[in-house]
């Protein structure tokens, strides 16, 4: 049977799919399966981002209906345009109407940097200059430093066409010039990052990406525990008894 030992449920932001689910199946244990709906955020603009979050009481219905385990929200830029206060609210009147365990992407991410002792991060992003500001700014008001942040300058339909040598690069020369950095934060569920555990031996730090950051909540949330190694520390801290 599919999903034997769990099923996630997620609200994907971006109207197209394709790199998440290679991402999300490479590093899952056997039994687990994924559930999911799309949002229509294209474009990173305030319009774009409100239409998408007026979708998302009927994404998440779908998914209870399936009756999944538990229910990531996709689509961090709507959550640093209402606010953790709105984040917040958003999480608690899912889990209420469902009765499903809740989260949200960004918030999945924010709890995995605190698992890992990080204080202090670099962050290397898919974007433009603006939504850098939005996620430095998130990540001050949830009580971390930031160090240095930096991205590609790319739009929502160009963050798969990214030769993953670059990302490997980017990712390293951000963390490697910003002074005592603990770890790197790499957002966006678009953006694949190769090689998580020989970029954090490069590194001798700690590297969260978005889409293992989701896998590391949902696991947790449904008590799943399995060996998984060659991701990155992040993963492999589910299976620690």
């Amino acid at each position: 049977m599919y999903g034997w030992r769990g099923r996630i449920g997620h609200t994907y932001p971006a109207v197209v799919a394709e790199t998440f689910f290679s991402d999300f199946f490479r590093v899952v244990p056997e039994g687990i399966t994924l559930a999911l709906t799309t949002l229509s955020i294209q474009v990173i603009q305030e319009e774009d981002l409100k239409r998408a979050e007026s979708q998302l009481d009927q994404a998440v219905e779908y998914l209870a209906k399936r009756k999944v385990d538990c229910i990531i929200i996709g689509g961090a830029p709507m959550f640093r345009l209402r606010g953790l206060d709105g984040e917040r609210a958003l999480i608690d009147r899912v889990a209420k109407s469902t009765g499903i365990p809740t989260t949200t992407s960004q918030t999945a991410a924010v709890e995995a940097l605190r698992h890992l002792g990080i204080k202090r991060v670099a962050v290397a992003t898919p974007y433009h200059e603006d939504q850098d500001e939005h996620i430095a700014r998130y990540l001050r008001a949830t009580g971390f430093e930031v160090g240095q942040v930096r991205g590609m300058k790319r739009h929502i339909a160009e963050i798969h066409e990214i030769p993953l040598d670059a990302v490997y690069k980017h990712v390293k020369r951000t963390f490697l010039d910003s002074p005592d950095a603990q770890g790197a934060y790499v957002p966006c569920g678009h953006f694949t990052v190769p090689r998580i555990s020989e970029l954090e031996a490069d590194l001798n730090a700690p590297v969260v990406t978005a889409t293992y950051a989701m896998v590391w909540a949902a696991l947790r949330m449904i008590s799943v525990k399995a060996e998984i190694r060659g991701y990155g520390r992040l993963l492999e801290t589910i299976g620690e008894k």
